[in-house]
């Protein structure tokens, strides 16, 4: 909510991807003035790959999109338009964990209906196109102007009017340019300068991982000889994880973007040597090789792989700051904070540093207050978005990336996953599934990493510290206004 006195500013964000277009509805919505400029011809696409699917779970991005009105006050899936987009929303979405190799089912666990209320978020199955295309819709609704076709050259920092030009030779200024562009495609223009002028290397690491992104038509599943796990399979809002050590996929229903066709989704995780690395269209010869000694069923639904996309998955180092040295230009997204490809928390991740940006500015009504409220930003995030990727680094109960995958350099936390999935074999045995102690690991799960609101950070940031400043900065001018006057008093008295 503005203040009485807001002041609206000019914001150019440099990226339409999820993080530039939830930053333009966060901040246009209070007020700003906002131009997104995106290398893409059409906001109706995805730039990396159109045909990814989009899976989204409780307070990752959904309490987030709850705030995200349009000009009638409805949330945004509310519209008939949009709501055919949705697989599911909100009713009691189900994990079922299955080991890799046997396809065994192991346990499964409901997002119930109180836990859903208790963490403000839904449980969305949709395509990334169809979330890019109702987020660029809001956007432009609240007034945000959506530039298509713009391919940056360069961005200038300033401590006043920072700059973008583009190859057309325009120049596109604001008084803040917020860096959306993401790390995973070149040049990613806004990282590299402020890497550059924080003098940090851009390193790459190889994890030994490469995810292959496969879509197959609902038909695929029909092949399979168990009618049960199909039926499973198709349920709205089930996601199943088949796990090992090293190894995992993820498997979900979604609607084709256009037609509303149901098609069924896997994201299969395995490694792979040098001479495999490559990103882009994969064959299916290329994905039944990385699924050699998996769950039989998995190589059927593979042989009905419609497409196919590889990506390896790559560790890039997070920003040392966030904000260029020489003023008003910010990275938010993987911009700053790269995240594994597939990893579930990306969309989440990037939507908080939107909520963050937008709450803050809300508050502005003087120019002096731009670069606190910038410097802020990756003081209330960076810590967040650290502790929770390492959280869901090798936990199963997490729902991030499949035990094993995330940080598979890293032997403790691949230890940690392999012990997991040793335990809820041996409960299988002992229990019949998922018992409550497991239900409580998952429990504690749902609070350390879902239960949180960004824009009640950035509220308790405004209050501890930006309301301080405020009260010291009014008494700077005050005491300057009593000097200025005691000194006009001094000069009519002589």
């Amino acid at each position: 909510m503005r203040t009485p006195d807001f002041l609206p500013i000019e914001f150019v964000i440099v990226g339409g991807a999820i993080s530039g277009l939830t930053a333009a509805i966060a901040l246009s919505r209070v007020g700003h003035k906002v131009t997104v400029l995106d290398v893409m011809d059409s906001f109706d696409e995805a730039r990396l790959h159109s045909n990814r699917p989009l899976l989204i779970l409780p307070l990752t991005i959904t309490s987030f999109l709850h705030h995200l009105t349009d000009s009638h006050g409805r949330w945004l899936p509310h519209t008939p338009k949009r709501n055919k987009a949705l697989l599911s929303l909100g009713h009691g979405g189900t994990s079922s964990q299955v080991l890799y190799s046997s396809g065994s089912v192991v346990g499964s666990h409901e997002w119930e209906e109180d836990v859903l209320e208790e963490t403000g978020g839904d449980f969305l199955l949709m395509h990334y196109s169809d979330l890019r295309r109702i987020l660029a819709e809001s956007a432009a609704e609240h007034g945000a102007v959506l530039r298509g076709g713009c391919q940056v050259v360069s961005i200038e920092p300033d401590t006043q009017r920072p700059y973008v030009t583009l190859a057309s030779g325009e120049v596109v200024t604001g008084d803040v340019v917020v860096g959306a562009d993401g790390c995973h495609v070149p040049p990613y223009h806004c990282r590299r300068i402020i890497l550059e002028a924080l003098g940090q290397e851009d390193k790459e690491t190889p994890t030994g991982m490469q995810l292959f992104n496969v879509i197959l038509p609902d038909s695929a599943l029909q092949e399979l000889e168990d009618k049960d796990l199909v039926d499973r399979l198709r349920q709205t809002g089930n996601v199943f994880t088949w796990f090992g050590p090293g190894y995992g996929a993820l498997g979900f229903p979604v609607k084709e973007p256009t037609t509303g066709e149901p098609l069924f989704t896997l994201f299969v995780y395995s490694a792979y040597t040098e001479k495999d690395l490559f990103i882009g269209p994969a064959g299916r010869e290329q994905l039944l090789q990385a699924l050699q000694g998996c769950d039989p069923r998995l190589v059927q639904l593979a042989h009905h792989a419609r497409d196919i996309v590889c990506i390896p998955m790559i560790e890039r180092p997070y920003l040392e700051d966030w904000v260029h040295p020489r003023g008003r230009v910010i990275a938010i997204g993987e911009a700053a904070h790269p995240i594994p490809a597939g990893s579930l928390y990306a969309l989440g991740m990037a939507a908080g540093d939107a909520a963050v940006l937008g709450r803050l500015f809300s508050h502005l009504h003087r120019k002096d207050q731009i670069d606190s409220f910038l410097n802020a930003i990756p003081e209330i995030r960076a810590g967040r978005v650290e502790r929770v990727l390492h959280a869901a680094a090798g936990n199963i109960f997490a729902v991030s990336l499949p035990p094993g995958v995330a940080e598979a350099r890293d032997r403790a936390l691949r230890e940690r996953a392999e012990r997991g999935i040793q335990e809820l074999a041996a409960r299988k045995g002992r229990l019949g599934g998922l018992g409550a102690e497991t239900s409580e690991e998952m429990m504690q799960a749902i609070e350390d990493i879902f239960a949180y609101d960004p824009e009640d950070e950035a509220d308790n940031w405004w209050v501890q510290w930006g309301l301080m400043q405020e009260r010291a900065a009014r008494m700077v001018v005050s005491d300057a206004v009593t000097v200025h006057v005691n000194e006009d008093l001094q000069e009519e008295s002589d």
